[in-house]
């Protein structure tokens, strides 16, 4: 028995998502790699040779002006979501449990739902006659323009992606028990004086991993920005649909694709870094 090799079991298991992210992730990126490094042409789409013109022009006043937008409005976008999404994780994770099945019903229900769809409830919301123009004309308020512009985009991120930041969140905090709160609060602690000492460092893995899915899919989102947001001052995500599908620049596209791409994977690392930081800090304490 000694003798006789086990067969691993962790190969069984991974093997059929390895061939999928084999097939469906990785060869596709390889051939957007490919792209990339080919130039541009009218009647042929590339051409053999192979060239770097299409990473150096993302260095131009245009593209970086395109990718500092992008980064700047997934930034704000994971900002309002932790503003707005912790302190609702928190009420979750320590409510009882109707309220919890409710609340959660309410926070994942959005994501049953379009995101066209969503989007236009928005502009009728948001527009020049809407819901909250109405409000502030009833008011004796002048207008203001709220939609096609960079503060719709983020309300239309928000909305979208606050279920990503809550969840996390509230995973982390579910794990923490309420004694170590009232322990704190018994040895004199004020309420922000335990969250900043007991209950943030404890989240702070779920925070990471929150603000890296929302960031992550922020910089990538292509609908919202193209329906709330301004022709002129675009995103990464609608320069890529343009260019493969109007212009039909395969290279360009290819080029800012897999520029995305890796300032993401650079951020998941850098989070993933600082996470297993976090928690080795806590194990020493």
């Amino acid at each position: 028995m000694d003798g006789v090799r086990t067969r691993p079991v962790w190969a069984f298991l991974t093997g059929p998502y390895a061939l999928c992210l084999l097939f469906l992730l990785l060869i596709p990126f390889a051939n957007v790699a490919m792209y990339s490094l080919h130039p541009y042409s009218p009647t042929k789409v590339f051409l053999p040779e192979l060239t770097l013109d299409n990473y150096s022009k993302i260095f131009d006043l245009y593209y970086a002006r395109l990718f500092g937008r992008t980064l700047r409005l997934g930034l704000i976008t994971t900002a309002a979501c932790v503003v707005l999404g912790y302190p609702l994780a928190y009420f979750l994770a320590r409510a009882r449990p109707r309220v919890q099945t409710l609340g959660l019903f309410l926070l994942i229900m959005p994501l049953m739902v379009s995101a066209v769809i969503r989007i236009f409830g928005w502009i009728v919301i948001l527009g020049r006659k809407g819901l909250v123009n109405q409000v502030l004309l009833a008011l004796s308020i002048e207008p203001i323009k709220l939609l096609y512009t960079e503060t719709a985009v983020v309300i239309g991120l928000v909305n979208i992606f606050a279920p990503f930041m809550v969840l996390p969140i509230m995973a982390s905090i579910e794990r923490i028990p309420p004694s170590l709160e009232e322990a704190a609060q018994n040895l004199g602690a004020n309420w922000y004086r335990m969250f900043q000492r007991v209950i943030l460092p404890l989240t702070l893995p779920g925070l990471i991993s929150g603000c890296l899915l929302v960031y992550s899919l922020s910089i990538s989102a292509f609908v919202t920005p193209a329906l709330m947001g301004n022709t002129r001052e675009r995103m990464a995500g609608q320069q890529i649909y343009d260019e493969v599908l109007v212009s039909f620049n395969w290279p360009s596209a290819s080029s800012l694709a897999l520029t995305l791409v890796l300032l993401t994977v650079g951020l998941m690392f850098c989070a993933l870094f600082a996470t297993r930081r976090a928690s080795r800090q806590e194990t020493a304490r």
